[in-house]
Parts: structure tokens; C-alpha cells; sequence
């Protein structure tokens, strides 16, 4: 076997495309073609400047044509999303923040002069038989990291949900990085992601206990039709929006622990929006109005986030503390935090 590897712009490989690339069935995946929303999500990676994976081509030669051709080894569904966009077939949805509602033809001229420069990657594989681009890829994927929970789910479910996950991570991770909220490292194992998850399950049951079970299902619920997308999105995104803007004596602090978040946008999204069972999770009736974050409930946050770190058992915040440092999942820990923090900020 041999592996030349080479870059194409996306025009080069559009222009070849039919002409001396073609499909080969055997080395593609069964379930369908990609939805929609991964569909924009990939071209606006591509518009944004980020790296995506190579494509992989054989060489076989094809007696029909009497020419060597280029097998689609790994990358049709890349291809056929930008060779759609390109045709003004697929229009970007709010899955892209700054081209949403675009064609390709609405874009600006040296945005689709960029699109179809970008050089891609690909490496073609020479002198081989099917056996061996096949042991190729098992010999590849030896060498990758066991996917976590978050990851497999990633891998596992194509529809709206997850792409409402990943595109909401990407725009709040900036702020749940810096706040200390979660590190680097889990944040590339998508632990951002799960987060997220279990924030609209907020949204949809209410304080309950986290499980893997709970976060499977919401994927499931949310496979084809999401109809809440937008309004989940608004919820989270003023939370975080929140946080950095008029919290931000609380970053690295131990409020600043998932669950102690999860907590509090519990209590924030109960007071402003309202949230399944609320009203007996929580303890009181929410105003449903605006929370405060003057001097006074800083203050008040600072000393309960102070109470969490020495493990005050005995002081004023002692439901919450003991809340937070025995099972932190739970849907009754949860909710007595969450009480403890609306009470605070309404």
C-alpha cells in the first residue's frame, strides 16, 4: 500500500467530482444521509475557518472510462454537503450564527471567492486492495482514545438534539471555560456538551436526578422534531449571558461547580421563565421576573460559595452545604440547592 498525500481546493475537488471521483457503496455508512442541521453545522466549520477531517480517495482504474478514477474512500457526505451549498441547495440555518438565512449566492463575493479556495486535505491511497484500506482504518482507530458517554452519544444520534447541543457549546464555551466551570481538558471530551444536555432537561422535566438514562432519552424525544429548540436556546444562552455579564465575582469560586451551575440556573430559569414543577421543587411561587444581582446579592453569593469551600455545616447556608457535599446529583440535593440560590436572587 501506498498513501500520497496532497491538498485540493474545495473547486478542484466540486470540478472533479463525477468526472474522475465517484462513489463506492461498500465504504459507506447504511443509516442515510446526514440531517440538515449537521449538514449547515459542517459548512459554517468551513466558513468560519476551523480544520475538519481529510477525505480519503483510492485509485482503481475504471474499464468503462478506460482512466484511473478516485474512489471515495471516507468524505461523501462532505462532499455532497458542498457541492449542495455550492448549487444554492442548502440554505444555513441558525445553526450559523453570522450566515443564517444564506444561500451560497447571498453571501458576499470574497466570502464565496474564500468558500471555494479552502484547501482540503486528502490522502490517496495507491496500489491497494479493498482488504487493506479496510485494515488501514482498524489500525487508525486502535489508537483513539475509549469514547466517554458524552462522546458516544455524539457518535450515536444524528438528530436535532445534538446539534442543538454542540452548536449551543460552541457559542457558550468561552464563558463556561473562563468561569472555571469546566477545564480544557473536559471541555475537548465534551463534557460542555452533557452540560448543556442536562440543562434542557431542566427545561422539559424539571429538577430530577441525572442519570444516563435521563440524557438519552431527551436525544431520543428530540431525534426529528425539536419544537422548543429556540426557546431552550434563549433560556440557556441568558443564563450564561448572565453569568459573564453581571456575576463575574463568582468565577473560579466554588459556585462555579457544575452542580452548584446547574443549581443555579435551575433557580434562574425558575424565577424568569418558569420550569416543570417548579413551584413544589423550589418552595415558593416564582415572580416570574427578573433576578437581582446587585452589591447585597453578590455579597450573599460569595458567602454561600465561601460556606460551600470550608464546609460550614452549622451556619445559615448549612441545608445547602450539606446539599453540596454529599450526593450532588440527585434531585433532592439539587432542589434544595436551588432553593437556597433562588431565595438569594429573586
Amino acid at each position: 500500500m501506498q498513501i500520497s498525500r496532497s491538498e485540493h481546493t474545495i473547486s478542484e475537488i466540486v470540478e472533479g467530482f463525477d468526472k474522475d471521483i465517484k462513489i463506492n457503496r461498500d465504504y459507506q455508512r447504511s443509516d442515510g444521509i446526514w440531517p440538515d442541521t449537521a449538514r449547515v453545522y459542517f459548512i459554517d466549520t468551513i466558513l468560519e475557518g476551523y480544520p475538519f477531517p481529510k477525505l480519503y480517495f483510492h485509485q482503481i482504474y475504471d474499464k468503462s472510462k478506460k482512466k484511473p478514477m478516485w474512489e471515495i474512500v471516507d468524505g461523501q457526505q462532505r462532499i455532497h454537503t458542498i457541492i449542495d451549498f455550492l448549487n444554492n441547495e442548502l440554505r444555513l440555518s441558525k445553526a450559523s450564527q453570522k450566515y443564517s438565512g444564506c444561500y451560497f449566492k447571498d453571501l458576499p463575493d470574497e466570502t464565496q471567492d474564500a468558500f471555494r479556495t479552502v484547501i482540503i486535505q486528502v490522502d490517496k491511497i495507491l496500489s491497494a486492495e479493498k482488504y487493506e484500506i479496510l485494515e488501514m482504518f482498524r489500525r487508525m482507530n486502535a489508537y483513539t482514545a475509549p469514547l466517554n458517554p458524552a462522546e458516544q452519544r455524539h457518535a450515536k444520534y444524528q438528530g436535532k438534539f445534538k446539534w442543538f447541543a454542540a452548536q449551543l457549546a460552541d457559542k457558550i464555551g468561552v464563558v463556561i471555560e473562563q468561569f472555571g466551570i469546566l477545564s480544557s481538558k473536559q471541555i475537548m471530551r465534551m463534557a460542555d456538551v452533557e452540560f448543556i444536555a442536562d440543562l434542557a432537561i431542566v427545561l422539559d422535566e424539571g429538577i430530577v436526578s441525572k442519570s444516563s438514562k435521563s440524557t438519552d432519552d431527551i436525544y431520543k424525544k428530540y431525534e426529528k422534531d425539536f419544537e422548543n429548540e429556540d426557546r431552550y436556546r434563549d433560556i440557556i444562552t441568558s443564563f450564561f449571558d448572565t453569568l459573564a455579564l453581571n456575576f463575574s465575582e463568582l468565577r473560579n469560586t466554588y459556585l462555579m461547580k457544575t452542580y452548584a451551575v446547574h443549581s443555579f440556573f435551575c433557580a434562574f430559569a425558575y424565577i424568569k421563565y418558569g420550569i416543570p414543577d417548579g413551584e413544589n421543587a423550589v418552595g415558593f411561587s416564582s415572580p416570574m421576573g427578573d433576578i437581582k444581582y446587585d452589591k447585597k446579592t453578590i455579597e450573599q453569593m460569595l458567602a454561600l460559595s465561601y460556606a460551600h469551600e470550608i464546609k460550614d455545616l452549622k451556619g445559615e447556608f448549612r441545608e445547602y452545604v450539606d446539599a453540596a457535599t454529599s450526593t450532588t446529583t440527585k434531585a433532592a440535593q439539587r432542589r434544595t440547592r436551588t432553593r437556597t440560590i433562588a431565595q438569594i436572587i429573586r
